[in-house]
């Protein structure tokens, strides 16, 4: 908090050091916002250095949109300016005002892959687990910056619009030719002009054919997104190479927070990511990775003769373990956001009494001093049925034809289920990731290779197996350390009644994280706090405007043109409000010490 108080009673002194290392992009940001200043940035006290933020905004995890000249050159359809001319900033994305490398002028989580040349634009997990709400003081805007907070953008517009661009770009001669001007430059002829429009057309066919079998018709709207819909597409659609196989992605969730991941034991909404090792986290990041568009193209070694298990090599993929170990233990340092009280105010003495209610109603779910029994230092993770919105825990149990992985064997005690023609799609997932991270253990047998791997294994084996190193040579004994901690990974663990469960976090840093619910379909605390009955059935979305009474955003306006939310009470569509009870009960004055006590959590 200290830090953080610091920083807003020296707005002048902050706002010289950020304008005067950007000055640059300080045009570009007042045309995205409509000619007026951006705000004076001021960040919360996270335990994050400058350096370690810099390597969060800006670290490869392997994913590979497009090429990076292609992006550079394609224009918008709306007005003829740069596609990325704004950094994104229509869709909610955040300016990344000091980057320590050149990015070509990208937003915060958006990366290229080699040079700005010839590589690859990405995104990282920063484009969605970045936040920052905004507000005034004394006539003078402020925001401030919430690193692993959920971000407001709005993913599905960005990626229809880049397919809407760029069947644009190929289809009109004249847009068509200044695209292959600016991508090639001096090198520009008609020859290699045709082969691009080759190159390029292949690329628009793939993207394109991808993303119309499953957006949805009605869109996610800002701040959420069907990730596991988005994996499952990637991976059984795209990577396997079966059409039958995408289905459309209709369950969406909001971005959860990434402060004090690492200390559950199980993570995703559904708790179906067994959690807690860097190992555990490889294989999370993995999943993410593929599901936002890295490359990964498995092959079989010969032919599939049951009953032996197919032979497949998992070694033609792009995601890039050295990043993703860097970004998880930059996540592993990350502290919730504490409460601006400085600017917002907090009241002591109605906390306190906040806590005593929370502890009545609301910790047998929400602790965070119950140890697991699966990893050391980690916290048990409850995933309950809470009778809220049913849908992505049952899309997430979807069936799949695994292709060339038939007859693999997926990776769940006793080890003796293997991929038949109907699998449940986490288990074709499932076998993916630790295929690709099994293969990439032995790529990292050399001892000259000193890999994301190795470390993130030896950092385990100090956690789990004391005074103990694992020896890469050892192949076999990296294949089991893989297959007992991510054994199960992708399947929902048990919960302890029927009916759709989700994981029940530890709520430190909640005030940061708001609309609540897994999906979103609760905009504030106040309204969680409340009979669903009596909970707004639409609501605007995408609005980084904070309210600190009832700690949500603003709900009457946002920037976005698409960004009105309807509920389903009757929690039938994804989008349903009802369920979490908890508290209900209570009286105004009761509900709003708990909400107090939250706030300072």
């Amino acid at each position: 908090m200290k830090g953080l108080i610091i920083s807003v009673l020296r707005p002048a002194l902050v706002a010289m050091s950020l304008f005067c290392c950007s000055a640059g992009s300080v045009d570009a940001q007042t045309a995205a916002t409509g000619g007026s200043a951006p705000p004076i940035m001021v960040y919360a006290d996270q335990g994050w250095s400058e350096s370690d933020r810099d390597t969060f905004y800006t670290t490869s995890q392997g994913s590979a949109l497009m090429p990076y000249a292609w992006f550079k050159a394609l224009r918008r359809l709306d007005i003829d300016e740069p596609f990325g001319g704004d950094r994104l900033q229509r869709y909610g994305y955040l300016p990344n005002e000091h980057p320590k490398k050149n990015l070509g002028d990208l937003p915060i989580g958006f990366v290229v892959n080699g040079n700005l040349t010839s590589g690859d634009l990405g995104m990282s997990c920063a484009a969605c687990h970045t936040g920052q709400i905004e507000y005034a003081q004394k006539g003078v805007n402020y925001a401030l910056r919430l690193d692993g907070a959920p971000a407001k953008t709005d993913f599905q517009a960005f990626l229809t619009d880049l397919t809407d661009a760029s069947r644009a770009t190929l289809a009109q001669p004249d847009r068509f030719l200044a695209f292959a001007k600016s991508v090639l430059g001096a090198r520009y002829s008609a020859t290699k002009a045709n082969q691009l429009r080759i190159d390029f057309g292949a690329w628009v066919k793939e993207f394109n054919d991808s993303i119309r079998m499953y957006l949805p018709a009605s869109p996610w709207g800002p701040g959420r997104l069907d990730a596991f819909g988005m994996i499952f597409n990637r991976v059984a659609g795209h990577d396997l190479g079966v059409a039958d196989n995408f289905k459309i992605a209709d369950a969406p969730v909001r971005y959860p927070f990434l402060w004090n991941a690492s200390r559950q034991d199980h993570t995703q909404w559904n708790g179906s990511v067994p959690n807690g090792l860097y190992i555990q986290a490889l294989g999370r990041n993995t999943g993410e990775v593929l599901g936002v568009f890295a490359t990964f193209k498995p092959r079989l070694a010969g032919p599939y003769i049951p009953p032996i298990p197919p032979l497949v090599l998992y070694g033609k993929n792009s995601v890039d373990f050295t990043g993703l170990q860097a970004l998880e233990e930059k996540i592993v340092k990350l502290r919730p956001p504490p409460w601006p009280a400085a600017i917002f105010g907090f009241d002591e003495t109605l906390a306190k009494r906040g806590e005593q209610l929370f502890g009545e109603r609301c910790k047998a779910c929400h602790a965070d001093d119950s140890p697991s029994a699966d990893v050391i230092d980690a916290w048990q993770t409850p995933v309950k049925p809470v009778g809220t919105d049913p849908k992505m825990a049952q899309n997430a149990e979807r069936s799949a034809n695994p292709g060339i992985l038939l007859g693999a064997v997926v990776p769940k005690p006793p080890f003796d289920v293997t991929l038949d023609h109907n699998a449940k799609a986490h288990d074709v997932l499932a076998v993916a990731v630790v295929g690709i991270l099994i293969n990439q253990s032995i790529f990292e047998v050399s001892p000259l290779h000193q890999g994301a791997m190795r470390r993130a294994f030896n950092l385990d084996a100090a956690k789990v197996l004391p005074g103990q190193e694992l020896d890469p040579k050892k192949v076999n004994q990296i294949m089991e350390f893989v297959n007992k901690y991510l054994a199960g990974l992708f399947g929902q663990p048990p919960a302890d009644s029927e009916g759709a469960a989700y994981e029940s976090r530890a709520l430190h840093g909640i005030w940061a994280a708001a609309p609540y619910l897994h999906n979103g379909s609760v905009p504030n605390l106040w309204e969680l706090l409340t009979p669903a009955k009596e909970r707004k059935s639409t609501f605007m979305v995408g609005s980084r405007t904070f309210d600190p009474q009832r700690v949500g955003y603003d709900t009457e306006q946002s920037p976005f043109s698409a960004a009105k939310f309807v509920t389903d009470p009757a929690n039938a569509n994804g989008n349903g409000n009802a369920g979490h009870e908890y508290g209900t009960d209570l009286v105004p004055d009761d509900r709003w010490a708990i909400i107090e006590y939250l706030k300072g959590l």
